[in-house]
């Protein structure tokens, strides 16, 4: 069995690695940005404690799950 072709060149993969990293810096930033003004509008507290379910939600949808919910 033959090995496939490759599918990108270098310079196509160094162009997309690029792209990526601006991409993670803008939703940084955004997330950065919008968690100001959260914590501007809110308050401490509330905010902490929204931010905390979110990712207590977050994690049981990805499968953070126990071994003991399975049958």
């Amino acid at each position: 069995m033959a090995l496939p072709v490759k599918p990108y060149t270098e310079k196509e993969l160094a162009r997309i690695r690029t792209r990526a990293k601006a991409v993670g810096w803008i939703q940084g930033g955004a997330t950065v940005f919008l968690g100001g003004l959260l914590l501007r509008m809110i308050g401490w507290i509330p905010a902490v404690v929204i931010v905390l379910v979110v990712g207590y939600v977050v994690f049981k949808l990805l499968g953070g799950g126990s071994d003991d919910d399975e049958v």
